[in-house]
This record gives structure tokens, C-alpha cells and sequence, in this order.
């Protein structure tokens, strides 16, 4: 992207730039000044554009109180320098962009928030929709959302921490994936060792979780796709968690089970057998063109066999993972894939917006494939949320990433009792999460919510094994942060 920004009175430069980009890609020549001012209990924003031989200017004005803390001076400026910028930009480039200028990955948190502090529900939205220009209806979702978390984040006790383990080993790489994942048909020699080094973080750990005084409320084992490895390999991992954690006192045990062809009835023994209570199967289309497409390796047969075996297993509370916008599906794809899925009775649904993850086979070969437009995929989400609403599924956790199509959202759905705590937890940040493995990323969270420290493993498999020393370092380092 030919991009200039300069900016006056604010370094919110990258804050600036996550609003540009909704508009102007890598072939734009565009020049952009943001500034500025304070004054009379007011934030004001002036913005200057200069694209395609147009010059344009905007000012945008929002209460900014003289005694604000630093945090809220930053966020209430961030958001009036995007108003003013999309304001600007819209004359030029008009876009359907429903959450406005709402750039973090988080849109319930500052709604929960107001909640807490006691703002009535009728002034939050009006507050929202002036300060990021976000729609009404997304707005509303964001506020079901809030209300859905709070019951279950007051369930956390003060020395209660999440536990994450990492299992990066997938049968393939997914085309648009570009999490930490390693496809096991080239590093499949790689597993023992990495288990064998688990199990001694997972010890290691779990002395200095005693030590701290700590409790782990719930454990959630993703990747990768943690059942890509043996049924054997499964009771090593599991093993050394029931061994060195008290999972008996769990609210809540989960692995992701995520490739079907993975589940088998041994593994889904062993899951049993461990105490795990709650499993993800994420199909993602029920369409075998499209599956064949994206590289999944499965088909839909081999999703009627997983939910059928997961069931006979005694399994009783089950996610579906799906995404909306996946190449080549239309309106009606996606709607036969929702039906279809629903027929299998997952208590949990999340439903993903498409996003083009720099790192994916998908961004890397962008022009060999059909992509979904934003309002297809718009019209989706509308589609979702009324069928999810139809089968008393409610909203109850909410996440963005960048570059999904048409800056939308995914949403995490649920019959009432079979919520993720784990998912609310991470998502809203109100609980330390103490992650293992590879990827891994552990957040010591102060007791206000309002001061996070992040500690992150290494991603690959190999650097895991050949720096393992510093992994345990790296777990002292997390428990010195804790509460402090």
C-alpha cells in the first residue's frame, strides 16, 4: 500500500492506519493527516485525505473529560481520529461497514464494562453508535453478548486461572490456516519428543500453580488438532494433566477435536476416561467440493460418523465450528450447511466470518479463488443469528480478527448451560490463562481486568524442543506476574 500518514497531536498512527485500510488497498496512492485537539471536556479530530486527485476534510468531536486517566484518553482519541478518517473516506470510497471504526478484536468488552459501572443499557448504544459509527444491530449483539458473559464470568473465584495446552500437529494444513500447526505427514517424527517435553512444562507447572496458591477452573487442549495423534499418545497428555492437576474440581475440560477424520471410538475413550467434558468438532461446510477445496481431508460422511461416535461416547456437549464466506459458497451453501449441522444437535455453534490470514496458503494464491463479497457474507451472519435465535442457541462470546471479510465478526453460540468459560474467559479478558505447548500465550491478568502481561512460548514444534529450557524459565517468569 502506498500509504503515507502523518500525524499531529497523537501517535496513534497504527490506529489510524487499521481505519485506512478499510478503504484503500495496496494500489492506492493515498496521503493522509490526522490531528489532534483538545479542550473545553472535548476530543477533536481533523482529518486530511489526498487520493485519486481528490482532496477531503473531515472533523469529528466527542466528550473527552479534562480528568480522564491516560487509557481513556487514548481510546476516546483513537476512536474520534477513526470517525473523522471514515467520515473522509466514505465521501470517496462508500463502504458497508457495520461495526464503523470499531478496530479491536473485542466489541462486548467495553460494553460489559459500561454494564458493571452501572450504565443503563438505553444510553450505552447511543454512546457506542456516536463513538465508532457501529450499527444498531451489530451494537445490539455486542450488548446480548455483554449481558449473556456476565453471569458466567461471575463465576470465577479470585486464585482461579485458566490452563491451556498446545498440540500443533493438524493431518493437514487447512488452506486458509496460518495458526501454529504442522502438518503430520512431514513431522510426525517430531511427537514423542514434543510429549515427552510437555509432560515436564505440564509438571513444572503445575508446582508452581500450587505454589501460588492457584486453582485451575478449566482446561482447554487445542492446536492443531489435538486428536491427530494416537489414542496412545492422547493417554500420555492426559494422563500427566489428571496426574499433576486437580481435574476432578474442573467447571469445565475441552478438547478440540477439530478434524473429523481424526475421532476414533479409542480416542474418544480416552477422553472419557480422563474426565474431559466438553469437545469441538468443526466441520466448517457441510458442502464436499468445498471441504476438498480448502484441504480439509474429510468429508461429510466422515462428520455424520464423528457426531454419531462422540454421542454413543457419552458426549453431551459438543461445539460445531462453521465459516461463513469459505470460496465459491453462496447464500444458500451456507444456509443448507447450517440445517445440517443443526440436525446433529450441537449444543455449541461458532459461527466464523472468513478471514484472509496473511501467512495462509489462501492469501499467499488470493487471485485462484472466487472469494465471497462482503455482503454475501453479511447476509450470512443476518441468516445465522435469526437461525441460531430459531433454535434457542443465544450469543455469548464475540470476537474480530483482521482482514475478515467485511471487518465482521465471529460469535460463539450456545444452548443455556453449555457456554465455554474457557472461550468468555480469554475473549474478555477477566482471568490469568497459564498456556503450555507450543503457540501458547500466557496472560497474567491484574485483578482490575485492566493491566495484562503476556508471555508467549515458541511456536513450532522444533525450536520447542531444541530451547526447552527457556520454556520453563518462561513459566517462572508468568507465576512472578501473577497479582503482581
Amino acid at each position: 500500500m502506498s500509504m503515507t500518514i502523518d500525524t499531529i497531536g497523537h501517535d496513534l498512527h497504527y490506529n489510524v492506519w487499521l481505519v485506512a485500510k478499510l478503504f484503500f488497498d495496496e494500489n492506492d496512492s493515498v496521503h493522509i493527516t490526522s490531528k489532534a485537539t483538545y479542550g473545553d471536556d472535548t476530543v477533536t479530530a481533523e482529518t486530511q485525505l489526498v487520493c485519486e486527485g481528490a482532496s477531503l476534510s473531515e472533523t469529528y468531536s466527542f466528550p473527552c473529560p479534562s480528568s480522564a486517566d491516560a487509557h481513556t484518553k487514548k481510546r476516546l482519541t483513537s476512536a474520534v481520529c477513526g470517525m473523522s478518517l471514515y467520515r473522509a473516506a466514505q465521501k470517496l470510497r462508500p463502504r458497508r461497514l457495520p461495526w464503523g471504526v470499531m478496530t479491536g478484536i473485542r466489541p462486548a468488552k467495553p460494553i460489559r464494562q459500561m454494564l458493571t459501572a452501572g450504565q443503563p443499557e438505553e444510553e450505552i448504544l447511543p454512546y457506542m453508535h456516536a463513538l465508532y459509527g457501529a450499527s444498531e444491530q451489530k451494537l445490539r449483539l455486542a450488548l446480548e453478548v455483554a449481558k449473556n458473559e456476565l453471569p458466567l464470568i461471575a463465576q470465577n473465584g479470585k486464585d482461579d486461572i485458566g490452563l491451556y495446552i498446545g498440540i500443533p500437529f493438524c493431518p493437514t494444513r487447512c488452506l486458509y490456516c496460518s495458526f501454529v500447526s504442522t502438518d503430520l505427514r512431514r513431522t510426525k517424527q517430531y511427537v514423542p519428543e514434543y510429549l515427552r517435553l510437555l509432560v515436564r512444562e505440564i509438571e513444572h507447572s503445575a508446582r508452581l500453580t500450587k505454589a501460588a496458591g492457584k486453582r485451575i477452573q478449566s482446561i482447554y487442549i487445542g492446536g492443531g488438532t489435538p486428536t491427530s495423534i494416537t489414542a496412545q499418545e492422547l493417554e500420555v497428555l492426559l494422563a500427566a494433566v489428571a496426574r499433576c492437576f486437580d481435574t476432578g474440581s474442573l467447571a469445565e475440560y475441552c478438547v478440540e477435536a477439530g478434524r473429523p477424520d481424526t475421532i476414533t471410538p479409542e480416542k474418544l475413550s480416552v477422553l472419557k476416561q480422563y474426565g474431559v467434558t466438553r469437545i469441538s468438532i468443526n466441520p466448517q461446510t457441510m458442502h464436499a467440493r468445498t471441504l476438498e477445496l480448502i484441504g480439509r481431508s474429510h468429508t461429510p460422511d466422515d462428520i455424520d460418523n464423528a457426531f454419531t461416535l462422540a454421542r454413543r461416547a457419552g458426549f453431551d456437549s459438543i461445539n460445531a465450528d462453521l465459516i461463513a464466506g469459505l470460496p465459491g459458497e453462496t447464500e444458500d451453501d451456507f444456509a443448507w450447511t447450517l440445517k445440517a449441522i443443526d440436525a446433529y444437535g450441537p449444543e455449541n455453534i461458532t459461527v466464523h466470518t472468513m478471514s484472509i490470514k496473511r501467512g495462509s496458503a489462501l492469501h499467499e494464491r488470493l487471485g485462484d479463488y472466487d472469494l465471497t463479497t462482503p455482503d454475501t457474507v453479511y447476509n450470512m451472519l443476518d441468516l445465522s443469528q435469526s437461525f441460531m435465535a430459531q433454535t434457542g442457541r443465544a450469543p455469548y462470546y464475540i470476537y474480530r480478527q483482521k482482514n475478515m471479510l467485511g471487518n465482521l465478526e465471529n460469535v460463539g453460540y450456545s444452548l443455556p448451560g453449555h457456554e465455554s468459560l474457557y472461550n468468555v474467559n480469554i475473549m474478555e479478558e477477566v482471568q490469568s490463562i497459564l498456556a503450555l505447548g507450543c503457540g501458547g500465550s500466557s496472560k497474567a491478568v491484574d485483578r482490575t481486568g485492566e493491566r495484562i502481561e503476556r508471555v508467549y512460548n515458541f511456536k513450532g514444534p522444533i525450536e520447542y524442543i531444541t530451547r526447552f529450557d527457556e520454556i520453563l524459565a518462561k513459566k517462572d517468569e508468568f507465576f512472578s506476574l501473577l497479582d503482581g
